[in-house]
C-alpha cells in the first residue's frame, strides 16, 4: 500500500511534469516566432518614414524582452546561476535598443537609417536567438528538476513494491514498471545534460553559425526529454494503480 508521503511526492511531480509541459509550449512558442524585421526601403522612401518603421521594430523587440523578463523571474525550475545569465540579456539589449533608436532617430541621410536600422536585427537576433536561448534553458533546467524529483519518488516506489502484499502477477507488473521509470528518468538525464551550457553562450555574433546548429540540437533534446518524462508519468501511474492507491 502506498504510504501518505508517496501520494504526496506523486502529486509533487506531477505538477512540476505539468508546468514542463507549459515550457516546452514556450520553448515551441519561441521557435516559431515571426522573424520581421524592418524591410528592404525602396528609394522613394523617406527618411522620416524610415525612421518609423524602424521605431515599431524597436519597440517590438523592447516589449518582448520585456515579457521575457516577467516570464524568466516567474519561472519556479531555473537555477539561480541560468535566472542571472538569463535576466542578463534582457538587461543588457533593452537599453541597447533604446539607444540605437536614438541613433536612428538623430541620423541625417537614409544611407545612415538603412545602416543603423540593420543592426535592429543583426545586433540582437531577439527572435530567432534570444527568445529560444531563453525559453530552451528555462525548459532544460525544468527537465532536470523534474529528473530529480521522479528518481526521489521511484525510490520510494520501489519500497511500496517490496514491501506490498500483492498476487505475484501484479507485484512482477509493478516492479516491471518501475524497472521502465528509471530507464526513462536515465533516458531524460541524458538528453537534457548539458543543455543548458550550450545555449547560454550563444550570441547574436554566432548567428546563424553555429547558433541555428546549437538551438536545433537543444530543442531536440527537450524534445526526446519531454517523450521520456510522458513515459515516466505513465509508469508511475501504472504502480500507484497497481498498488491500489
Amino acid at each position: 500500500m502506498t504510504t501518505p508521503r508517496t501520494v504526496r511526492l506523486a502529486l509533487a511531480a506531477t505538477t512540476i511534469a505539468a508546468s514542463l509541459t507549459a515550457a516546452g509550449t514556450m520553448t515551441a512558442a519561441a521557435a516559431a516566432t515571426p522573424t520581421t524585421s524592418p524591410k528592404p526601403t525602396p528609394s522613394t522612401t523617406t527618411l522620416a518614414a524610415l525612421k518609423a518603421r524602424c521605431n515599431t521594430e524597436v519597440q517590438r523587440r523592447i516589449a518582448s524582452l520585456n515579457a521575457d523578463r516577467g516570464f524568466i523571474q516567474q519561472a519556479t525550475n531555473l537555477t539561480d546561476a541560468d535566472r542571472t545569465a538569463l535576466l542578463q540579456i534582457v538587461t543588457t539589449d533593452v537599453p541597447a535598443l533604446t539607444a540605437l533608436d536614438a541613433t536612428i532617430q538623430s541620423d541625417t541621410t537614409l544611407d545612415q537609417a538603412r545602416s543603423d536600422c540593420r543592426q535592429i536585427v543583426t545586433g540582437f537576433r531577439v527572435y530567432v536567438l534570444q527568445e529560444p536561448k531563453m525559453h530552451g534553458v528555462i525548459a532544460a533546467d525544468a527537465v532536470t528538476v523534474t529528473d530529480s524529483s521522479l528518481r526521489k519518488l521511484a525510490a520510494l516506489l520501489a519500497a511500496d513494491i517490496n514491501a506490498a502484499n500483492l498476487p505475484p502477477a501484479q507485484k512482477q507488473a509493478a516492479q516491471e514498471a518501475l524497472d521502465d521509470l528509471y530507464a526513462k528518468v536515465a533516458a531524460s538525464e541524458a538528453a537534457i545534460g548539458g543543455v543548458s551550457a550550450s545555449l547560454l553562450p550563444l550570441t547574436p555574433a554566432g548567428y546563424p553559425a553555429p547558433d541555428v546548429t546549437v538551438l536545433k540540437a537543444a530543442q531536440q533534446s527537450i524534445r526526446t526529454a519531454r517523450t521520456d518524462l510522458d513515459g515516466a508519468r505513465h509508469d508511475v501511474d501504472t504502480i500507484l494503480h497497481l498498488l491500489g492507491r
